[in-house]
């Protein structure tokens, strides 16, 4: 059991959100407890910067994110993650290149961190956690596929209600100019969607 009291209902979190696929319980969760950092981040701090290597894979326990990249000086987001999701630059955790987006704490976040290094270790001991390697992997690229096929198929507005629908809680507190990004269209928009639902 961790010594610090305050990872315990996040652990059981970790444990919750991987147990839906993975049967896998607090004895192999624990192989885990000897590298896992629980980070507090303050609202607009970097987990990584386009352009860095993204060395860690990290479990949001509070707090939300935002995945977004600087082109041509604009600041486009693609992608927001909420409690109970894995994030990470993964195509950088995996290869050690550099990152092609930043990740930013968009609110206050608590997150659970576990270096590339120490995690390959952790699944060559465990095959439940060998196990958890696949259902991160699955969930990162259902997320990242789920995106894609929406945007072909949905129209900005269905885009918007679905995301409004799966965490309305802090998709209304998220800045006009951020959601319109996301949605590729322009908040002015974004406004006349919110006002027609």
């Amino acid at each position: 059991m961790p010594d610090n009291p305050e990872m315990l209902p996040a652990l059981m979190g970790l444990q919750k959100a991987i147990g839906e696929q993975v049967d896998i319980g607090m004895e192999e969760l624990s192989l885990l407890l000897p590298h896992l950092k629980m980070n507090k981040m303050d609202k607009g701090d970097l987990l990584v910067k386009q352009g860095q290597v993204e060395n860690n894979m990290h479990f949001i326990v509070d707090g939300v994110t935002r995945s977004f990249f600087i082109k041509d000086g604009k600041d486009i987001s693609f992608e927001f993650y909420f409690p109970g999701m894995f994030i990470s630059s993964y195509a950088s955790f995996l290869t050690g290149t550099a990152s092609r987006h930043s990740i930013e704490a968009f609110t206050p976040l608590t997150i659970f961190s576990i270096a590339h290094n120490d995690l390959m270790e952790a699944y060559g001991k465990s095959r439940k956690l060998e196990q958890m390697r696949i259902f991160v992997t699955e969930e990162l690229f259902k997320k990242t596929s789920e995106r894609n096929m929406d945007f072909l198929s949905l129209s900005a507005t269905e885009r918007y209600l679905k995301l409004l629908n799966e965490h309305p809680q802090y998709v209304q507190n998220i800045p006009l100019k951020y959601l319109a990004s996301y949605l590729n269209i322009t908040p002015e928009s974004l406004s006349r969607i919110r006002k027609h639902i």
